[in-house]
């Protein structure tokens, strides 16, 4: 196969989504599904036209995603790919899909720093949700038990209300931080955790094997717009956060 391009692309949001995400126009038997649960059931489908736009880059590009997602999760997503950066840039898989264990060792030592922050954050934030009677799902996600971000979901998807409990129990973030927020999906990395600074780790290698194809970022939320800067081009669905933002659609 001939490539034409680099693209490094998210997933959730990007190329599929939760059923409830999906459009009102699309028949349920018109939607693919492409991500699973650990038993086997599907979670998250593509519409028609965001298959066609998997198939045009699975076709036409080195297709590499960028994805929140654990490394666990990420396997259960069925589409085509070797290498990939998981867990917002804490985990990166090399052409062979196994991991790149430099990246691993530079990742756990970064983390050895932030376990107390990490903790105490997670730990504000139930104190917090407990005083206001909120359903509050927060947990310090590691990988390979490496401690890499406090992620904070409310059970009944009240955004608002997470927002609130969030605010309260965190009132700011040390320099260098990333407060991520979307919908009912809420964030903490430290410094050293980012899909860019994953980006940047495979850019140098892809360039001096690709030459002068373009590098595509593709992506919804405005946390990823830093590692779609480090790319030749961006693109966003029109709908998303980002795409909002920059292009007050919708």
């Amino acid at each position: 196969m001939t490539i034409g391009a680099i693209a490094f692309v998210d997933l959730d949001d990007t190329l599929f989504q939760t059923i409830g995400k999906c459009p009102d126009d699309v028949p349920v038997d018109r939607l693919t599904p492409l991500g699973f649960t650990r038993e086997g059931d599907p979670l998250s489908y593509a519409t028609p036209r965001q298959m066609s736009f998997l198939t045009w880059l699975a076709q036409t590009t080195r297709l590499i995603p960028v994805t929140a997602r654990s490394l666990d999760a990420l396997r259960r997503v069925h589409i085509p790919f070797a290498a990939a950066i998981c867990a917002h840039g804490g985990v990166i898989l090399d052409d062979h899909g196994q991991v790149d264990e430099e990246w691993a060792a530079r990742i756990a030592a970064s983390a050895a720093a932030h376990v107390a922050e990490l903790t105490g954050y997670a730990d504000a934030i139930a104190a917090e949700a407990e005083h206001r009677e909120q359903a509050i799902r927060v947990r310090v996600l590691t990988e390979d038990d490496v401690p890499l971000y406090v992620l904070v979901k409310h059970a009944t998807a009240d955004s608002a209300a997470l927002n609130e409990v969030v605010d309260a129990a965190v009132p700011g973030l040390p320099v260098g931080w990333t407060d991520h927020r979307n919908g009912n999906n809420i964030a903490l990395m430290p410094p050293y955790l980012g899909k860019r600074h994953a980006v940047e780790r495979l850019l140098p290698r892809l360039r001096a094997a690709h030459g002068d194809l373009p590098v595509l970022g593709i992506g919804d939320s405005l946390t990823d717009a830093p590692f779609m800067a480090a790319c030749d081009f961006a693109m966003m669905p029109v709908g998303s956060q980002l795409g909002k933002q920059v292009l007050g659609g919708g």
